[in-house]
């Protein structure tokens, strides 16, 4: 059997996010008692970028990595117009083989294992994660990941473009009468439908990196670019001599980056979402990155989590992507008049999203509105199409409260049809998949072993009602608060999902629900035998409206429509009847969304996963039939209360099993 090193931390991949929090480890004392492995195919030996970034004069990042600078300037020029001082601070240039050999220098320095091989998988094991590569298995209690990013599909509002660019370091034939500045930008070159420009470095007064860049759909290749940089140089500067060439590609995409979701797997680098989308920069996010992970390390010695970009930046960057997709010519525009309207120092804490909202309304307004408009049109779009579902839910919820008022004695056949109706066709189906979660592949039938350990579960349930109605209620409430949470925080904000947010918003939910319904909760409690909730009318009401404004407050803090959407409708709902304000949760948000989860997580389409729940789907109602049958001979059913009951306990034993199911897709998926 082959031998399987165990190590405390493992680096997947040996680039310049691995050697920065290598930095941040050794500032605090962290390498020297922990046994770590870096596994990467490239030795790393080529000076293959450039490391960019600009920084205030007393930014930790220069003193941290101050022997690593090699160049650095305080003027920078666009489109070759008067260059502007930067006053405080400094553009700094970082070469990848002085990077490479800082690592190389730590893993000498302290031991460390370099593996060279190629990473085949990433698994989770029970107390740590086992790392497959070429040459063997290892495993550690934390790995960081910094394999290139993986975009999930796009959204319509989303693209995926590449930062492309080919450069030439030359010596030149005549010196330059000045090297203090820098050309971030200069548009003078052709741009074949794309957005073009170049980028010159002057590293001495007789050396320049010359790198023509790209922001398109369409990677520029050396064969497209090196008679334009040859033109450009030779008009420029005269003759010269080609030192090395360097040529890179960067993603541009606000899109979802997919990665195992596995606790002790944190992704670095690209993989984290540290490449601005909008610039391609990342060195300086991936810096930060490593101070928080070493810090966090330091103190807790694990992991919790890293801050990510503001929503509004990622909006920012949304809509110049797109205008950059869909109308690559408005590029240059954009980019010149965005720095020849805004001062240095204010761009460049734009782009890095350190500005505040009042500085990005100034900086917005300079911009020209026409492009903005046109993809603004997509993006509300998209937005309103996310919002279709919960607009409607809240206006079939005002409809029922209408109704209820204003024909009481239709009311409750109108609910009991549509709520019917709904959970059948959306209700019972979201839940009838779970083999295919069992299986992770829908191509996979239904396995007799998967039915006995679904119907175990169940009857396992069943059996705790018989037992200890208080137990097996706590219970239900306890996995419906994590069950509902998850998939409610799944849908509206996956990146900003924690458990604590889950377990809160589930208690907050079940709080509305059954306190703002305190009379037929109590009914239906007494018909389990059970807990009844012992509040008055007064301490009702004073409890719902603390939980409203929470949850409401909350809604505005998250910056999301559709929560907001789903208290407003629980809101309405207060005024009908329990079984009628929890279906509409149920089959109209719950369902829905675990639905969409499953279409995308199985990679498939509504009609053939609705055939695929077909069996479990008409088994379910066979169940509850037999439910019905029992309960009515054996327990004379005689209320109204007493058939909520009953189907309070039908949906916890056929819930159960589904909830642990669902659990592990929602671990397993791979997600941001």
């Amino acid at each position: 059997m082959e031998k399987i090193e165990n190590f405390d931390f493992i680096f997947i991949g040996a680039g310049a996010s691995t050697t920065l929090l290598l930095c941040s480890l050794e500032k605090r004392g962290l390498l020297s008692n922990h046994s770590i492995a870096i596994i990467d195919a490239d030795q790393k030996i080529f000076n293959d970028k450039s490391y960019c970034f600009w920084a205030s004069q007393d930014d930790p990042i220069l003193f941290d990595h101050a022997k690593l600078i090699a160049n650095e300037w305080s003027k920078v020029s666009i489109n070759q117009e008067d260059s502007e001082i930067l006053l405080n601070e400094k553009y700094v240039y970082i070469s990848s083989i002085s990077l490479y050999d800082k690592g190389r220098e730590i893993v000498e320095k302290y031991g460390l294992t370099r593996i060279s091989s190629k990473v085949s998988q990433v698994k989770k094991l029970e107390g740590g994660i086992e790392v497959m590569t070429d040459v063997g298995a290892f495993r550690a209690k934390q790995v960081f990941d910094s394999r290139p990013p993986i975009f999930s599909v796009p959204e319509k509002n989303e693209v995926i473009l590449w930062q492309t660019f080919v450069g030439f370091v030359v010596t030149l034939e005549r010196s330059l009468q000045s090297a203090d500045h820098i050309d971030l930008m200069d548009f003078e070159v052709p741009q074949d439908g794309f957005t073009q420009f170049m980028y010159v470095l002057p590293f001495s007064q007789n050396q320049v990196l010359v790198e023509l860049t790209r922001f398109g759909a369409v990677p520029i290749t050396k064969g497209i670019a090196e008679p334009i940089l040859t033109e450009y140089i030779n008009l420029r500067y005269g003759k010269y001599q080609i030192n090395h060439i360097e040529e890179g590609k960067i993603p541009m995409s606000t899109a979802k980056i997919q990665h195992e979701v596995i606790q002790g797997l944190i992704p670095i680098g690209g993989r984290s979402g540290a490449i601005k989308p909008s610039t391609g920069y990342a060195f300086k996010n991936m810096y930060e990155a490593a101070e928080q992970i070493a810090s966090q390390l330091e103190i807790k010695g694990k992991v919790n989590s890293v801050q990510k970009r503001t929503n509004r930046f990622h909006f920012y960057d949304r809509l110049l992507l797109l205008i950059l997709f869909y109308r690559p010519s408005n590029g240059q525009q954009i980019f010149s008049t965005l720095f020849k309207r805004n001062s240095i120092h204010s761009v460049f804490r734009f782009l890095e999203g350190k500005t505040r909202f009042l500085e990005d309304i100034k900086i917005l307004f300079s911009l020209p509105i026409q492009p903005f408009l046109h993809v603004l049109r997509i993006e509300f779009k998209v937005r309103a199409k996310k919002l279709f579902f919960p607009l409607i839910n809240l206006g079939l919820t005002l409809l029922l409260v209408a109704i209820q008022f204003f024909a009481s004695a239709y009311a409750g056949s109108i609910q009991f049809v549509i709520f019917a109706i709904g959970f059948v066709v959306v209700g019972l189906p979201h839940g009838a998949v779970d083999f295919l979660l069992d299986s992770r592949s829908k191509k996979k039938g239904i396995s007799l072993g998967f039915i006995a350990e679904y119907l175990c579960f169940s009857f396992a349930f069943l059996a705790v009602w018989a037992v200890s109605s208080n137990s097996a209620l706590l219970l239900f409430l306890i996995y419906s608060i994590w069950h509902f949470g998850q998939s409610d925080f799944r849908q509206w904000n996956p990146e900003r999902s924690n458990p604590i947010k889950i377990v809160l918003w589930g208690v907050l939910l079940f709080g509305i629900l059954l306190i703002g319904h305190s009379t037929e909760t109590n009914e239906v409690l007494a018909s389990l035998h059970t807990y009844q909730v012992d509040i008055t009318r007064k301490e009702s009401n004073l409890i719902i409206g603390l939980l409203l404004s929470i949850s409401f407050i909350w809604s505005m803090m998250e910056r999301n429509a559709s929560f907001f959407l789903s208290i407003a409708m629980l809101s309405i709902g207060l005024f009908l009847p329990l079984i009628s304000a929890f279906s509409l949760y149920f089959i109209g948000q719950h369902s829905m969304n675990g639905w969409q989860h499953l279409k995308e997580g199985l990679q498939t389409n509504n009609m053939e996963l609705y055939l695929k729940s077909l069996p479990f789907n008409l088994g379910a109602i066979g169940l509850l039939f037999l439910f019905n049958w029992l309960f009515s001979n054996y327990l004379q059913i005689k209320s109204a209360s007493e058939l909520m009951a009953i189907f309070f306990v039908f949906l916890s034993c056929i819930s159960f099993p589904h909830v642990i199911w669902m659990h592990r897709f929602y671990q397993k998926k791979i997600n941001v």
